[in-house]
């Protein structure tokens, strides 16, 4: 990163063409830049006001757009910096001239997420909130907005805050005892203290248990169809998402290969995996495509297996028990062609106990009962807990270590254990959850997270 000494500049909307595009400007000389560029305008002496003026290069004096600005400065702003803004029309040509125009009056370019970083280096956001920026950039649903907007509002502090406070009371209990050993705690005090520990790894726990349905909010989740050939998999996955996106035939073995498709499951990305429907005895590259199906279903957030309800597709239930002891995925029997005479939901594969859905992808009969209870699995299988959501691998891997700390912390006073030895365990957890925020981070690591934002961010 910079330092901060320099004033930054980039391009803060998409670079595509557009009805308005965003200069964004941070740093002491932000004001000073802005002048130079509109000549004459009051941005500077109207703070916080936006005003209009013709943006004039200053190393040509060319005209470059008539513009809207503003200004707002530290320590009362996003950054905690003097902020400046360009707003200009949309065009990529008007945009990269605005840029350059910026760097030529004393700006140098932003690398990637500087504009958050110098709001985490001032103290505007914690790293959580900074990690939940490009949580809301990159949001696919409504549902992960939301999570990630409750966790720029600070969601994820607010959880951690109070089982922070406990750890702290805890640790004072224990270090009062060794710098008074001669106040012995007596057996119902030390009884609670065994209770606390105990209920702050729960606590940790749970919240930890969280980024099951973070990683599937942001990241999306995966299901995969499998069945036999003529099932109705690849209309199904038409119907779920409401176009075409399999070849659907009555031939055997159409689909050879994985067919992906995404749609939004309540408020979960949703991947669908249409596989290659399974036989006694497939040809040669379908039997490739086989191969894949079943490795499919091993790594799938969920399965559904699809199957004829009508009696036309003969079915080797086989595979399907084997299935259930090779995946720890959730599975969903969705009994297929509901609209055919002689449909039967219940005489499929009778001895699975899975969910069993009646649809009719011909009909769409079914397909809101089965999104429904897509969503309920893919939300419950993980974590049963409201928002905040733990949004990101390394808030998940800091409260797994200081959840074990304190179990570890837990089970020394349980055992009646020296208490500097749940002393040590309880401030390994402290120091994790300090670091969860961004209290002690390192360059190396900040240069890692601000490095995966975009530019202008």
């Amino acid at each position: 990163m910079h330092s901060p000494k320099d004033t930054i500049a980039a391009l803060a909307t998409a670079s595509q063409s557009a009805a308005i595009g965003i200069i964004k400007l941070s740093g002491p000389s932000a004001s000073c830049v802005l002048e130079r560029i509109v000549p004459g305008c009051r941005a500077s002496r109207r703070p916080r006001q936006v005003v209009f003026g013709r943006a004039i290069h200053p190393s040509t004096a060319e005209p470059i757009d008539d513009v809207l600005c503003f200004t707002c400065p530290g320590p009362r702003s996003s950054t905690g910096e003097d902020v400046a803004e360009l707003q200009g029309h949309g065009s990529p040509a008007v945009m990269a001239a605005l840029l350059d125009a910026c760097l030529a009056a004393g700006c140098v370019l932003a690398h990637p997420g500087e504009f958050t970083y110098r709001a985490h280096c001032n103290g505007k956001v914690d790293l959580a909130q900074a990690e939940s920026v490009a949580a809301l950039i990159g949001a696919r649903t409504q549902a992960a907005a939301r999570v990630a907007l409750g966790q720029l509002r600070g969601g994820l502090r607010t959880a951690i805050e109070p089982l922070s406070a406990e750890l702290l009371q805890l640790c004072a209990a224990l270090e009062a005892s060794l710098d008074f050993p001669e106040d012995d705690i007596d057996q119902e005090a030390w009884a609670q203290l065994e209770s606390l520990a105990s209920h702050l790894a729960h606590e940790l726990f749970l919240l930890a248990r969280g980024y099951g349905l973070g990683k599937r909010l942001f990241h999306g989740a995966r299901v995969a169809l499998i069945g036999p050939v003529n099932a109705g998999k690849s209309s199904l996955l038409n119907a779920l998402c409401g176009e075409t996106r399999a070849i659907v035939d009555d031939e055997p073995g159409t689909t050879r290969d994985i067919v992906r498709a995404t749609f939004d499951c309540g408020g979960i990305p949703v991947e669908l995996l249409d596989t290659a429907g399974l036989r006694d005895e497939p040809g040669r590259i379908e039997q490739v495509g086989i191969e894949r199906t079943k490795d499919a279903a091993t790594t799938a957030d969920l399965v559904v297996i699809v199957i004829d309800g009508s009696g036309e597709t003969a079915l080797d239930t086989a595979y399907f028990e084997q299935l259930q002891g090779a995946t720890d995925a959730p599975i969903i029997l969705a009994v297929n062609k509901a609209d055919l005479p002689g449909y039967d939901l219940a005489g499929p594969l009778p001895s699975f106990k899975e969910p069993r859905l009646a649809v009719s992808a011909h009909t769409t009969q079914g397909l809101d009962e089965m999104r429904q209870t897509l969503s309920r699995l893919l939300r419950a299988s993980e974590s049963s807990s409201e928002p905040p959501v733990v949004g990101t691998a390394r808030q998940h891997e800091i409260l797994c270590l200081a959840q074990g700390h304190v179990a570890a912390a837990a089970q020394l006073l349980t055992q009646g254990a020296e208490p500097e030895l749940a002393g040590s365990e309880l401030f390994r957890a402290r120091k994790a959850l300090t670091g969860l925020l961004g209290g002690d981070a390192t360059e190396d690591l900040l240069e890692q997270i601000f490095s995966s934002f975009c530019i202008g961010k």
